[in-house]
């Protein structure tokens, strides 16, 4: 950990401004497939801890417009796409992945070209170049999420048990590629939101000597708020959303993605193939998802993933209040598209 302290009228300030430096190693399309790395700052905040992860070079990312979904993908030549997603995406070290590239079913991972982890990969979980959420397919979500296992296990063995798994849909949802695909940061320490979910899901238990996890699904079952049932996963409109037509799937039983076994890695596809089909009923067209997954949780946490719709034009549904007031504007009931949704 690096600090920067600063001097005024002769004092040392007890402040501290403090960082750390991550380097991420790829073999680069860009350059034959040699070796090259990033390096990524991660800043925190003085006052309360939080983190800011920099990458420069992050500011190049090639950004495919909407607009570029109403032409064939070959004409702009999309790197996610099969013909191009050998020859035009990174690999990973040898000495990390000797294929170079982690490979489950119909899903490819690979290093991100422009991480914001050391261990940042990209998981493409479906060949097709389909942009309608409705149209995944279970099988397709059960293998990007196998393939992220395989990471997440090569993650672990080299001292990153924590990690973080998210999918960013068409740009108004922050994608720059279009063709779907998700993300997995890899790290020694848990990210921000995984912290602070676990803290609080551990001072629950501290104070009612209960699995919070175990309460919330007994409470929403059956009530206007639930929403499904799939093998392992519970699924709900969270009472306080995060975001437009948000869901949640909560795990019956495990706290980290690697406990699941086959049945509840299907679970939790079917569950995903259900709420996007749900959500595409409703008009989402874009979303964003992420998995809170913590290791040696099991006495007081449990999986569990997040989707919230996005716009697909006109006023973002993020503004100042959630972007610098730290809380959330909803417009819409979770009880009313819990309705909608539910399966």
């Amino acid at each position: 950990m690096e600090r920067e302290t600063r001097k005024r009228k002769g004092k040392t300030l007890r402040l501290r401004l403090e960082k750390r430096r991550e380097l991420a190693r790829i073999l680069d399309p860009r350059t034959g497939f040699s070796e090259t790395t990033s390096e990524i700052e991660v800043r925190i905040d003085p006052l309360t801890g939080a983190c800011s992860r920099i990458n420069v070079s992050r500011g190049l990312r090639p950004k495919q417009p909407l607009s570029a979904a109403a032409t064939q993908p070959t004409q702009y030549k999309c790197p996610f796409c099969p013909e191009n997603i050998e020859g035009g995406t990174p690999n990973f070290p040898r000495d990390l992945v000797p294929a170079g590239k982690i490979r489950s079913g119909g899903a490819i991972m690979f290093p991100n070209l422009f991480p914001l982890a050391s261990m940042h990969g990209i998981c493409v979980f479906t060949p097709e170049h389909k942009l309608e959420i409705g149209s995944f397919l279970a099988r397709e979500i059960y293998d990007g999420i196998n393939c992220c296992r395989d990471f997440l296990k090569l993650g672990e063995s080299r001292g990153m048990p924590y990690h973080f798994i998210g999918w960013n849909h068409l740009p108004p949802a922050g994608a720059s590629i279009l063709h779907p695909h998700v993300q997995a940061l890899l790290s020694d320490r848990p990210l921000e939101s995984l912290k602070a979910s676990a803290n609080a899901s551990e001072s629950y238990l501290k104070k009612e000597c209960r699995i919070f996890w175990e309460d919330l699904t007994s409470l929403e079952r059956g009530g206007p708020r639930f929403v499904g049932d799939s093998q392992g996963f519970v699924w709900i409109a969270p009472w306080a959303p995060t975001g437009s037509y948000e869901i949640q799937g909560i795990s019956t039983g495990r706290s980290s993605l690697l406990q699941l076994d086959n049945e509840e890695v299907q679970g939790l596809a079917d569950g995903v193939e259900k709420v996007l089909k749900g959500l595409s009923s409703l008009g989402v067209a874009s979303l964003n998802m992420g998995i809170l997954s913590l290791p040696d949780g099991d006495d007081f946490y449990r999986l569990n993933l997040r989707i919230m719709g996005r716009p697909s034009g006109g006023i973002s549904d993020r503004a100042l209040l959630e972007l610098y007031g730290g809380e959330v504007g909803i417009t819409t009931l979770p009880e009313d598209y819990a309705k909608a949704i539910r399966f």
